[in-house]
């Protein structure tokens, strides 16, 4: 997992990670030789872990901390790990947030040269297998459209166990699944993600 540290806040990280893992709070800390209380007080915000401890936690969920160093003034190119959060649940469903989804493929679209940078890069866990699933499909398209070998983290990626099919459309009738969507069980057709370049920013 990649972990850039300044955007990644620890307490959503440490949430992420573990309902990644399937591990209860108890064994998690038993795991990574912290108090039980230490994961609640950091999953809700009330503490900020030492990166030992922080560290401890991730591998003990099946985790790598890697920290990246950037200069505030820079800006750094849009990666899809940027879209581990872009979702909500919603009446107990998952539901994507496809207009940042959207523009993430479309600046691509528009510079694949960035292609490269955006999907090599591991994302942290989502937080639910839908968008686990999600970001590794996506990447393995983006790969695949580009010629490039495929991220080796999405191996690891999750496949459904029951085909995810996004409410009010977004998989129509008559309309082509990706493959590399299709394969991890995500019913979401190729034009609800991606447009033809000749129409981005149109």
């Amino acid at each position: 997992m990649c972990t850039y540290a300044y955007i990644v806040k620890a307490g959503p990280l440490v949430s992420s990670a573990r309902k990644s893992s399937g591990l209860p709070v108890r064994r998690l800390a038993k795991d990574a030789d912290v108090a039980g209380s230490t994961i609640t007080r950091i999953q809700s915000g009330v503490v900020d872990p030492t990166l030992n401890t922080l560290e401890r936690i991730l591998n003990a969920a099946g985790f790598e901390l890697r920290i990246e160093a950037v200069r505030p003034d820079i800006d750094r190119p849009a990666r899809l790990a940027d879209l581990a959060d872009a979702w909500t649940y919603r009446s107990g469903t998952v539901r994507v947030d496809w207009t940042r989804w959207r523009h993430f493929l479309d600046t691509l679209a528009l510079h694949p040269e960035l292609i490269p940078d955006a999907i090599f890069a591991e994302p942290p866990p989502a937080g639910d297998p839908v968008i686990d699933a999600l970001l590794a499909a996506v990447a393995e398209k983006l790969a695949d459209d580009a010629g490039l070998p495929r991220p080796r983290w999405t191996a690891l990626a999750p496949t459904l166990d029951q085909p995810y099919r996004p409410p009010r459309g977004r998989s129509l009738p008559g309309l082509a699944v990706p493959p590399q969507l299709a394969a991890r069980g995500l019913m979401i057709d190729t034009e609800s993600l991606w447009r033809n370049r000749d129409t981005v920013g149109v």
